[in-house]
């Protein structure tokens, strides 16, 4: 009796012990057999967790701190695992420690370039999921027509098949719509704000378009335990500790000039004119994909008060000197200073991580546009200079 007893009670710890965790539980109706599926970090970073699908089915099991969004990964190209997101089968997930049920059929799993969640996929058990869910459902039609309007953008711009008021149109529509979607992630904060998900909608906000008073607004819109709990520390760094914001003063760092001199870029950027700090690279291709048009908006607008300052991110002094000699651009071209890799610090100042991304900086140096690029360019230059 004493050991029934006893093993009762350990069964029971077990038990408890389980359940502490979560539990995902798939069915992926008609996957392939034996095939491997994995549950990783959104960025697909770091794995959690892997295993053989059988008979469509498959389990993860954990344990998480605190609510965090992870996605249920499958290649169906085991070799590409980076490119081609087409092949990338994806489904987001909210795990907390419960026990959640996923399911939709295998052929409708939708890949990294899907821009709609299939009605046939379910999870169930995630309270944090639901919420998430129904953030993403608010959004989702506000990024279909956005993604319309660019499509349509692309064409009268880029194509040429549009006029210049054709190209403004959308570009108004696409910025109205950005302003949708931000507010809509606001009023979800401030509706939700003790919320998990709350910090995933702080990542989209991008509220560096909106400036360092917007930014302080939104953080006190999360509730002062939030603030100051768990999660504080990473929602001040994401909202009011980005490098650069608008209306802040442009970023002043060391750079070299064609001549390998060294200088300020405060140096090369003229008081009392407006000018057009640009990010790029010679061995990227929209950056070269854009100097024609560079053109055209340089000499439509220098004699205006516009100027234009090309930052390279590249490392290899050379191949910047024949990009720069080759597309034969007028204005003003600077590259990192000397010994310096000079393209992540840059960057950094800029808070991008990609190239092209274009800086507006008024006559007194402050930023006006960190956006600016395309026909938001052109449209910002026409308010400021007129036709």
């Amino acid at each position: 009796m004493k050991w029934s007893f006893i093993i009762i009670v350990l069964q029971l710890l077990v038990g408890c012990q389980s359940n502490d965790g979560y539990v995902i539980k798939g069915e992926l109706a008609g996957a392939p057999e034996n095939e491997w599926i994995y549950l990783m970090d959104v960025d697909q970073h770091q794995y959690y967790d892997s295993v053989q699908l059988h008979d469509g089915r498959f389990e993860f099991r954990g344990k998480v701190n605190l609510p965090e969004l992870r996605k249920i990964i499958f290649y169906k190209d085991p070799t590409r695992r980076v490119y081609g997101w087409a092949n990338i089968l994806c489904i987001p997930v909210y795990v907390e420690n419960s026990e959640i049920l996923v399911s939709i059929p295998f052929a409708e799993m939708p890949s990294k370039l899907a821009k709609k969640v299939p009605v046939s996929l379910c999870i169930e058990g995630s309270g944090v999921h639901d919420l998430y869910q129904g953030y993403i459902q608010q959004i989702e039609p506000l990024n279909l027509k956005f993604d319309g309007v660019f499509d349509q953008y692309r064409q009268v711009y880029y194509r040429g098949k549009g006029s210049e008021q054709d190209v403004i149109k959308c570009v108004k529509e696409m910025d109205m719509l950005r302003d949708s979607i931000y507010h809509c992630g606001v009023d979800f904060i401030r509706k939700h704000g003790d919320s998990p998900v709350a910090t995933y909608v702080v990542n989209k906000l991008a509220v560096e378009r909106y400036g360092r008073e917007e930014a302080q607004r939104v953080l006190e819109l999360f509730p002062s335990q939030v603030r100051t709990g768990e999660m504080g520390e990473q929602l001040e760094k994401k909202l009011i500790g980005k490098p650069l914001y608008v209306h802040d003063m442009m970023p002043d760092f060391l750079v070299m000039d064609i001549n390998s001199n060294e200088k300020k870029l405060s140096e090369c950027v003229h008081k009392g004119r407006y000018t057009l700090v640009e990010l790029w690279a010679s061995w990227c291709g929209p950056c070269r994909h854009d100097i024609p048009h560079l053109k055209e908006t340089y000499k439509r607008f220098h004699e205006k008060g516009f100027d234009i300052v090309s930052v390279s991110i590249d490392d290899e002094m050379d191949k910047w000197k024949s990009a720069v000699s080759r597309e034969g651009m007028e204005w003003t071209q600077v590259c990192g200073a000397k010994g310096v890799k000079y393209g992540k610090e840059c960057m950094q100042a800029f808070g991008v991580n990609a190239v092209p991304s274009g800086f507006l900086i008024d006559p007194q140096g402050k930023v006006i546009d960190v956006a600016a690029r395309g026909g938001w360019l052109n449209m910002k230059l026409i308010e400021l200079f007129g036709e």
